[in-house]
Formats: structure tokens, sequence, C-alpha cells
């Protein structure tokens, strides 16, 4: 494995797709919660949760956001620990673009990528089973 910083240029090239996606999340979440209000009842977004009973790996991302911006860290984390530590290295790694220019990039082996993706796995299991057991 090597890890290399490497110079960056500080504005970053913004996928089209990713912003989209990100922006019609936080209208779609706008919505539910100004619904939720209106009608004094919570709405489920979950179209897995819906269709299965059964949490699907990403829940409790909307909320634990909504705790995020109310300054409650510890309860967003505890809603999903799993993507909110990778949202916490993201935006480090955001930050650290913005501001020194600077990336880091990994080169791994096809037997490191092999090993990362079977942890990746097992990490996501993990946190999948934390996020059916405690989370309603």
């Amino acid at each position: 494995m090597r890890i290399n910083i490497v110079r960056v240029s500080r504005k970053p090239r913004w996928p089209f797709w990713a912003v989209a996606i990100v922006l019609l999340w936080m209208a779609l979440g706008s919505t539910v919660l100004l619904l939720s209000d209106y009608f004094d009842r919570p709405i489920q977004l979950c179209l897995f949760k819906n269709l299965t009973g059964v949490p699907c790996p990403t829940c409790g991302l909307t909320r634990g956001s909504l705790s995020l911006l109310k300054g409650r860290l510890v309860q967003a984390w505890l809603f999903n620990p799993l993507l909110f530590t990778i949202l916490v290295l993201l935006f480090a790694a955001v930050v650290i673009r913005l501001a020194f220019g600077r990336a880091v990039q990994i080169h791994l082996t096809r037997t490191e990528q092999i090993i990362a993706l079977v942890l990746a796995v097992i990490l996501l299991s993990i946190n999948w089973a934390y996020v059916i057991l405690y989370i309603k």
C-alpha cells in the first residue's frame, strides 16, 4: 500500500450527478419534515423499510443529519455509526483540499483491494446489524 499526499486544485470539479443527488435528498427530507409536522405524524422515507419492515444499511442518515444540524453530534453518530464516520472523513478531506490544496491518494495492490473489499463488507454487515437491532 502506498499513500501519497498530492497537490491538487483547491476548487474541485463537483460531478453534477452527485450535487443533484444531494440537493434532491435535501429537498425530499425538507418536504417530508414539513408534511410530518403538518399532519402531526412521522412519515417513513425508506422504501426498503416500507417494503420489508427491516431498516436498510443507510437507515438513520436523515434523522442523524437532522440531529447534526441541531448540534447533537453523538446522537447523530448513534443513528448510523459507519455512515457518519465516513461522512466525517469525507468532510475532513474536502476541508483539507479547500484549505491547503492537498489530497490523499491511496494505491492498493490487487490483494490489498480484495482485503479492503472484504473488510468493507464486514463493516457494512456489522453496522447494518446495529441499525436493525438498535435503531427503530
